[in-house]
């Protein structure tokens, strides 16, 4: 498992010598940019809802910035923060079972990955002291929560000073594309509150057998809570000298609310457009998420920031239903490529105010694609200068904004200058991609070619992941994608595998490619395409869209024909070649952490097929990268030396 920082003792139950059956709590630290997390929830998932083990145990979810904050930490990172330091959370996924350590014995006690049904089954089999019972519903105007909980001693009853009675709103939320880089869109039983706070209310400590206490709270709902996706309460009894919980409940549902619209989604897309004043049409979808039938209602829309438009809807709308709302034509302006922001929202359903407000509105970013082509040569380095040019898009289409250009400031990651872009295939569920959309380039005015540097380690040397950065191009404003270019696994490795995420820390740790781009049509968009196999970073530096110089044939990788033979090698291999045109040719070897081994030679290669002798007598056991600089590029071909 990757990132564990450290590991936990189990700590001790308490003794219990009453019969009352305990509803057990399981408490999960998951989060939205975890990949990990996306690979372990389904099947945890599938455990706890599975056979019985719903009448034993409630599981709850607290969204951690593991490895980075996201749409849900934003809005619960005071409840959140609270949590995750009563636990010392060490990484995520990480989960809390009544309070202690589950699966202690496994390789990361606390991951919901080594979670069993005999850790259900053993927990729900201690007696406890203690029942419970929690209601809950709306104030009279649908802005806060009133729970009733009772709590009654079935035996004699000590715990000491500090004990607390919890209570949390919960609710699950699906979305249409995911809200956070792992690619998940179903997130089970999210803490939304705690009430009065995560702190809880402070209870008696020492309880007579068949003692009953009644506790009422009544908590503000927060305003991203939406009352349609069935929010409800779940308390718990905490010991904070031992934190071990005693008993949870779990209230029903809360009811719907009488009149509610919704904006469930919108039809938005990246757009292609030339520069200027252009129309902007599309369509959103209105929700009845109320009690009653929705017969009216106003859409707001225009351009957020901007000044907003009414339109009024009138209809029949069921329960539950929805329908397309088309939307006149907003006006926006561009010049060049950039972000456009689209605000709609529903107000006044059935001629009175919304009761619920959290599911009103939809923004959406799109990036209007300037169709007024850049001249070559089109250069970029990822400075900050540079940050407006790109647009960056999830696998479904979304703009993306978890992917970073890296400072080198301090370890001199990128390959020139002070920032490098990369894929984040170290934290993000496999199959998960982006594509990093670059402005239009005129490449078919003379034969031209994109020339680039990466960087990139493998998480687990023996089988190194899947991981793969592609050079594409699309013609329908990146509706699809064609493949130009492509490297992935091994052959994309030009650095010593590291379980830590890696960070390049030298110009030597990149490797330079080059692609000729003459034949992508007139009019399409190039960009580079990471896609996850849950491995290691990708880095992409100095991108150059250039023509080729007139009258040199443009050498590609595959144009070289290299390869590398006998390899694995023990004293010595040979390189060989082929060139296109005559070529200024050097030829070095380097190790897994960019030192030069072997300066093999650098000299003018005339046009055809070549062969060069590499000593490795000397060399250690292990895996390196020969690099062959020729006038147009430089290529990379793995070398295995054993001993």
């Amino acid at each position: 498992m990757k990132k564990i920082l450290l590991t936990f003792a189990v700590l001790p139950l308490l003794a219990y010598s009453a019969s009352a059956q305990r509803m057990t709590l399981h408490e999960e630290f998951t989060g939205e940019n975890c990949g990990p997390c996306a690979s372990t929830n389904p099947g945890f998932w599938t455990l706890l809802n599975g056979g019985t083990n719903p009448s034993k145990l409630i599981h709850i979810a607290y969204m951690a910035p593991i490895p980075s904050a996201g749409w849900f930490y934003d809005r619960t990172s005071v409840l959140e923060g609270v949590r995750e330091t009563y636990y010392s959370v060490p990484f995520a996924p990480y989960g809390r079972y009544d309070g202690h350590v589950p699966n202690a014995t496994a390789s990361s006690p606390g991951h919901p990955g080594y979670f069993t049904q005999a850790d259900i089954d053993a927990e729900a089999a201690i007696p406890d002291s203690f029942t419970m019972t929690c209601t809950n519903a709306w104030n009279a105007t649908y802005d806060s929560i009133v729970t009733t909980v009772t709590v009654t001693a079935t035996a004699a009853w000590s715990g000491g000073s500090s004990v607390y009675l919890r209570a949390a709103l919960v609710q699950t939320d699906d979305f249409a594309s995911s809200p956070g880089s792992n690619g998940e869109t179903h997130f089970e039983n999210v803490v939304q509150a705690m009430y009065p706070s995560a702190t809880g209310t402070l209870i008696a400590g020492t309880w007579a057998s068949g003692a009953t206490q009644t506790y009422t709270i009544t908590g503000a709902k927060p305003s991203f809570v939406d009352p349609s996706a069935s929010p409800y309460m779940v308390v718990w009894i905490q010991n904070d000298a031992n934190k071990v919980i005693s008993q949870a409940a779990k209230g029903t549902p809360l009811p719907p609310i009488p009149n509610d619209g919704a904006i469930t989604g919108n039809s938005m897309t990246m757009k292609c457009e030339p520069d200027g004043a252009n129309n902007i049409t599309h369509n959103v979808t209105l929700k009845n998420d109320g009690n009653n039938v929705l017969t009216s209602a106003t859409i707001y829309y225009g351009q957020f920031g901007g000044t907003l438009t009414a339109l009024p809807w009138t209809g029949s709308l069921a329960v539950g239903a929805s329908t397309s709302v088309a939307i006149p034509a907003v006006s926006v302006t561009s010049a060049g490529p950039g972000y456009v922001g689209l605000y709609d929202s529903v107000a006044m359903p059935n001629g009175v105010p919304d009761q619920n407000t959290a599911n009103n509105a939809a923004t959406s970013i799109i990036f209007i694609e300037s169709t007024n082509a850049v001249a070559m040569p089109y250069v970029t380095s990822f400075e900050s200068v540079d940050g407006g040019t790109f647009f960056a898009s999830d696998n479904n289409g979304n703009s993306e904004t978890w992917k970073d250009y890296w400072s080198g400031s301090a370890t001199s990651l990128a390959h020139t200058d002070s920032f490098a872009y990369s894929f984040n295939c170290y934290d993000f569920a496999s199959g998960e991609s982006e594509v990093l959309t670059l402005p239009e380039v005129n490449t078919t005015a003379a034969p031209s070619s994109v020339s680039f540097w990466t960087s990139h380690a493998a998480y687990t040397a023996s089988t190194p992941e899947n991981d793969k950065i592609e050079l594409v191009y699309s013609t329908d404003c990146g509706t699809s994608w064609t493949s130009l270019w492509s490297k992935s696994g091994s052959a994309l490795c030009n650095a010593t595998a590291t379980t830590s995420a890696w960070v390049p820390t030298s110009p030597s740790n990149y490797v330079s490619w080059l692609v000729n781009v003459t034949s992508v049509p007139s009019g399409a968009i190039l960009a580079f395409r990471g896609t996850s196999a849950y491995g290691n970073y990708i880095w992409l530096d100095d991108v150059n869209v250039h023509a080729i110089t007139t009258g040199v044939t443009a050498i590609t990788e595959g144009s070289l024909g290299m390869s590398i033979y006998p390899n694995p090698t023990r004293d010595e291999a040979t390189l060989a070649f082929n060139l296109m045109a005559e070529s200024n040719v050097q030829i070095v070897v380097v190790d897994g952490i960019g030192r030069t081994v072997s300066s093999v030679t650098n000299e003018k290669f005339t046009q055809g097929n070549h062969t060069v002798s590499i000593n490795t007598a000397n060399f250690a056991t292990g895996a390196y990268n020969v690099l062959v600089q020729t006038d147009n590029g430089t290529f990379t071909q793995r070398l295995n030396v054993s001993k």
